[in-house]
């Protein structure tokens, strides 16, 4: 019974002795070592990252809006939509029926007046044609035709501003064209939701000084055409539109079809294919302005529209409406 007594009290000891300030003492020092170890290394590690960030700031290049390298980039089409600075009213002190350029560029362009035509099967053949057009739309076809108007918008194709009701500016007071061309502008944003600025297509072309500096002060470049396809004439035939406008485009043209004509949409596919195999290449108005300068005039029309006018007034008691 002594042994066991004795045996437990040394057990004890030895378990006493085992966990003592001395022998904690010596698991202290082992974990101070390791821990300079960790302080050492971390030390020489925020050394290292100072020394390269200071050689960053040394080398490395600054990035802002300045850079020209950045500002001079050409963004790609894709999903990514852009829109590119068109004219400004500053860049139109007349009418606009070309823009000055030797490189075969042209833009196509419709004309939707008072009545519908076949507008349907214009749309489908200029989107079906797969190269830039626009459409130039009068106040009151978006009033009684709006689904038409929307279908236009619907195959990603621009619609500008065509007056409300296709009269001569000529004959009406400022307030007049002023609310000709707002209240379009108002029916024509309910459609693609943005304003159909800075393009007005004048009204049969017919123009002057002072209607030129009205239309710019209601912030509206004032256009014609380069050429018109006359394809409105009751005498009008798919050959003589494009017969004439092969024998009156120039490169920097616009050419003008109407989309109560019923050649509008026949004539599309031919006009293009024979524009491109003599080296013509289709763009946007904003680009076709981008390329080029338009080509101011004070007066109504340049040569080529004084031609086209000159013929349309000849014709006028044939001419079916617009």
């Amino acid at each position: 019974m002594r042994n066991k007594c004795l045996s437990g009290k040394i057990a004890a000891m030895r378990n006493y002795y085992r966990y003592t300030p001395a022998s904690r003492g010596s698991f202290g020092r082992g974990t101070g070592q390791n821990t300079g170890r960790n302080r050492l290394t971390i030390g020489i590690v925020l050394i290292v990252v100072v020394l390269l960030f200071v050689a960053y700031l040394k080398t490395g290049k600054k990035v802002d809006n300045t850079n020209s390298e950045i500002a001079n980039l050409n963004i790609p089409a894709g999903n990514l939509s852009i829109k590119a600075a068109s004219l400004t009213t500053a860049d139109c002190d007349g009418v606009i029926s070309v823009a000055d350029t030797s490189e075969k560029v042209v833009t196509l362009t419709y004309d939707v007046g008072t009545l519908p035509g076949d507008l349907e099967k214009t749309i489908t053949a200029a989107k079906a044609a797969n190269v830039p057009t626009a459409f130039f739309v009068t106040g009151k076809i978006i009033e009684t035709n709006k689904p038409l108007i929307e279908s236009i918008h619907a195959a990603s194709i621009p619609i500008y501003n065509h007056s409300y009701d296709n009269l001569r500016f000529t004959t009406l007071e400022d307030r007049e064209i002023e609310a000709q061309l707002q209240g379009t502008d108002d029916l024509i944003k309910t459609v693609t939701n943005v304003s159909s600025k800075p393009y007005a297509r004048l009204p049969f072309g017919v123009s002057s000084e002072h209607v030129v500096e009205i239309m710019r002060q209601a912030g509206y470049c004032p256009l014609t055409w380069t050429v018109d396809g006359l394809d409105i004439s009751s005498t009008a035939t798919l050959d003589s539109v494009s017969n004439r406008i092969d024998t009156y485009i120039k490169p920097g043209g616009i050419i003008l079809l109407h989309a109560a004509s019923d050649l509008a949409a026949t004539a599309t596919p031919r006009i293009i294919s024979e524009l491109q195999a003599k080296g013509y290449r289709f763009v946007s108005l904003d680009e076709l302005f981008r390329i080029a300068k338009p080509v101011n005039s004070n007066a109504n029309t340049s040569q080529n529209q004084n031609s086209n006018l000159n013929q349309t007034q000849a014709e006028d008691s044939q001419v079916k409406p617009a």
